[in-house]
């Protein structure tokens, strides 16, 4: 998976200031590829609609053929940057839907995925119901929609149903157009609605277009090379390198997977790096090469983190390599040339880092229901990400404010 960069240079010049955007917050998820079979909506169309509502001045998270683990990622991603007063929600998945013992599930891409395991819409719809009337889940069904009848909406979500093809078309056009009548787009392309509808419900009301900034631009292909190397790391220890490929095409380690798929003998990046036996002194010695070339690694530690790893990417870029994240020998040695040879120049501005939450305290937020729920989480969490969302939910429900 990879997200294109925007040329937004002239855009950028004549933007105004966007201190006063409210931005919300969206989750793509599609998957096209199942065994042999290739549907619709697969990596452009994912690309497309994610696009389309960054533009709109929404944060969105998003996977193209995504195994479980990556979907659940993606999901407890999307959790994370909800913010308190972000809306609309919006959650976009496509592919082939599942029944299992938990309800309706978005079966995960590759030639392996089992018809039952894959992501819970049931744990989607109960991230959505925080924010009703101004949730919407968008199904793209790639089959006959298996368990979708058995879908419980929550009250104030309001979810939208098609054809993969035709969802992918609307969401990516129509449903990033601000304040356009939701039943009427939706009719234009044969879309069923259920749920929350009225006749002036609309998905977006921005008429603003917010360019991505710098900032969200880097952190968006700083996550998806974390999320590639994660993969690419269960790959090695499985021999899963289809379902690899599967989620990453075009990923870091996409010639390394299909040589070790076919039988090549094939030494990784990673494992060339691994060869040169860089001690503590030679991995900060690299470090410190890389800042003063101008690279963010995140601090001169001698461990190689994303921070480092996507240094290195963007230093292999700019000379012209292959851009995997390791170095060899040659790099090693050539990147002390370049530094040595560099003016000196100050130390960056460490970059404020992101709230990270995990996938635990995600789901306890999720099941968290009445003030019982809200002071269990509390209570686990007194300094958690939610912890100022849900003091003021409990607030509200004591002062017998509608929620």
């Amino acid at each position: 998976m990879r997200t294109a960069g925007l040329a937004l240079a002239g855009f950028l010049s004549a933007a105004p200031a966007w201190a006063e955007f409210t931005t919300g917050d969206a989750l793509v998820i599609g998957n096209a590829r199942y065994g042999e079979t290739v549907t619709a909506f697969g990596p452009d169309a994912v690309r497309a609609v994610a696009r389309a509502l960054r533009l709109r001045g929404q944060e969105v998270e998003q996977l193209a053929n995504g195994g479980a683990d990556a979907m659940r990622q993606a999901l407890d991603g999307f959790v994370a940057a909800i913010d308190e007063g972000e809306t609309p929600l919006i959650v976009v998945l496509s592919g082939l839907f599942a029944l299992d013992d938990g309800g309706p599930v978005l079966r995960p891409a590759g030639r392996e995925a089992s018809e039952a395991a894959g992501l819970s819409l049931a744990a989607v719809l109960e991230v959505l119901a925080q924010s009703p009337r101004r949730a919407f889940l968008v199904l793209g069904e790639a089959g006959e929609g298996a368990g979708l009848e058995a879908l419980k909406i929550p009250e104030g979500v309001t979810v939208i149903r098609g054809p993969a093809a035709k969802v992918a078309e609307f969401a990516a056009r129509e449903m990033a157009q601000p304040a356009l009548p939701l039943e009427k787009s939706a009719d234009w392309y044969d879309l069923a609605l259920s749920g929350h509808v009225s006749e002036d419900l609309t998905i977006l009301t921005h008429t603003e277009v917010r360019p991505p900034s710098e900032a969200e631009q880097a952190a968006a292909r700083d996550r998806i090379a974390r999320l590639d190397e994660a993969a690419w790391q269960r790959a090695v220890e499985r021999g899963a390198f289809q379902a690899y490929l599967d989620s990453y095409p075009e990923g870091i380690h996409a010639e390394a997977a299909l040589q070790r798929r076919d039988g090549e003998p094939a030494v990784s990046p990673a494992q060339a790096e691994t060869a040169l036996a860089l001690d503590a002194g030679a991995r900060r010695a690299i470090q410190r090469n890389l800042a003063r070339l101008g690279h963010r690694t995140r601090g001169i530690d001698g461990i190689f983190g994303p921070g480092t790893r996507g240094a290195i990417t963007a230093w292999q870029r700019q000379i012209g390599a292959a851009p995997t994240g390791y170095l060899d020998a040659a790099q090693v040695a050539r990147l002390a040339k370049e530094a040595g040879q560099a003016p000196a120049r100050s130390a960056p501005r460490p970059r404020r880092a992101r709230n990270v939450v995990s996938a635990q305290e995600a789901a306890t937020w999720n099941m968290a229901r009445g003030q019982q729920g809200l002071r269990a989480y509390l209570g686990q969490y007194p300094d958690g990400a939610f912890a100022a969302r849900a003091r003021v939910k409990l607030s509200n429900m004591q002062r017998g404010v509608r929620q």
